[in-house]
């Protein structure tokens, strides 16, 4: 059973601080240890990694990974390359089963194009964030500016990936990087295509395969301030305790906190597709929480980003590592896993504490665990 509580150096007697190592020097500043993470050795070997999927799974440039709320073991993958889930039941247990879901013939091309995240929402529903900036179905604009975030209903009995389980989709977030809930029907999405972080508000639902969008609203917060980085997420996290946003920065190599808090209603957004309220919000607090440039060891391209017990999480998967990060940016510990450029992408938790992360290079996922 893995653990997330950290190991406290204390240097009050000695003076002198933990290097990038674990061992003692002079000047650097103590790290805190993080048993995930390797407890600051930063080495593979003292965890358990297990591979929990097979090539008969389907994976397919997964990119992000999710437990379903109340039903234990079920884990949910976007793969970006078929536009598809892969849903695990029972996930890492002998009696695993593999649910691929799919819908080419249902506009799933549309409402599940390249999708690069996903997250739970309100009971029964959750929403993808599309990374896509083509036309994706007939009339569809040409200037790559109509595609957004779907909301979709849960229930296995009904989701195939397709239109007619969906239950809402807003637009004018083409490139859309990430998803994190907030509270009913409310999300924020990375927009890769206006450098943003965007509120949306479906509101209610249209229902199942329906078409009416006109209740919902778009906010779109620190327009131009974010980078996109090419089929690489850039995952985004709500704490609920504080309402600030975090958000993997993936072009920039850093971790950025929005105060939605401090914005001010702006200006229109125009093309307006679905006929509904969207505004900028403007002069909103952005700070760079975390740059990897100034880290011991580098951290340029990050993207999954999960938050646990006061630990932001990050993986980068050009530089194959996991950091671990307080919520004042204070590093507290890193994994490096020696894995290939591409592959490390969006992570999740299970509620022993394990880390499961998405293998986008190998197609595989994978489960890190402390050895009991």
């Amino acid at each position: 059973m893995a653990s997330l509580s950290a190991t406290t150096v204390d240097t009050a007697e000695t003076g002198e601080t933990t290097g990038e190592d674990g061992t003692e020097t002079d000047g650097e500043p103590a790290l805190v240890g993080l048993p995930i993470l390797g407890d600051t050795t930063h080495d593979l070997a003292n965890l358990d990694v297990t591979v929990i999927s097979s090539p008969a799974d389907g994976l397919k440039f997964p990119t992000d990974v999710e437990f379903k709320p109340g039903v234990e073991g079920e884990l949910w993958v976007t793969n970006r390359e078929d536009f598809s889930i892969v849903v695990y039941q029972d996930a890492g247990l002998a009696n695993q089963l593999a649910l691929k879901l799919q819908n080419e013939f249902d506009n799933g091309a549309h409402f599940l194009a390249k999708p690069a995240a996903l997250a739970f929402g309100a009971p029964g529903t959750f929403a993808t964030a599309q990374q896509e900036n083509g036309v994706t179905q007939p009339g569809d604009p040409a200037d790559g500016s109509f595609m957004g975030p779907t909301l979709w209903t849960s229930d296995l009995n009904i989701f195939t990936g397709g239109h007619t389980s969906h239950l809402d989709m807003l637009h004018n977030s083409p490139l859309s990087s990430g998803i994190d809930w907030e509270d009913e029907n409310t999300y924020w999405v990375y927009d890769g295509t206006h450098g943003s972080l965007t509120r949306y508000k479906f509101n209610d639902d249209h229902g199942l395969g329906g078409t009416d969008h006109t209740d919902g609203e778009i906010y779109r917060y620190a327009n131009g301030e974010l980078g996109y980085e090419h089929s690489i997420p850039s995952h985004v996290v709500f704490d609920r305790d504080t309402a600030y946003v975090y958000a993997a920065d993936t072009e920039n190599g850093r971790i950025v906190r929005l105060d939605p808090t401090t914005a001010s209603m702006g200006t229109q957004i125009n093309p307006n597709y679905d006929g509904c309220k969207m505004n900028r919000m403007d002069n909103a607090e952005l700070i760079t929480l975390v740059d990897g440039a100034d880290l011991p060891v580098e951290m340029s391209s990050p993207s999954g980003l999960e938050l646990v017990d006061g630990v932001l999480f990050v993986s980068d998967p050009i530089q194959g590592r996991v950091f671990g990060f307080d919520l004042d940016g204070v590093l507290l510990d890193w994994l490096d896993t020696g894995y290939p450029p591409g592959s490390l992408m969006g992570m999740a938790f299970d509620a022993q504490g394990d880390m499961w992360i998405a293998d986008a290079a190998a197609n595989q996922v994978r489960r890190f665990s402390v050895p009991d």
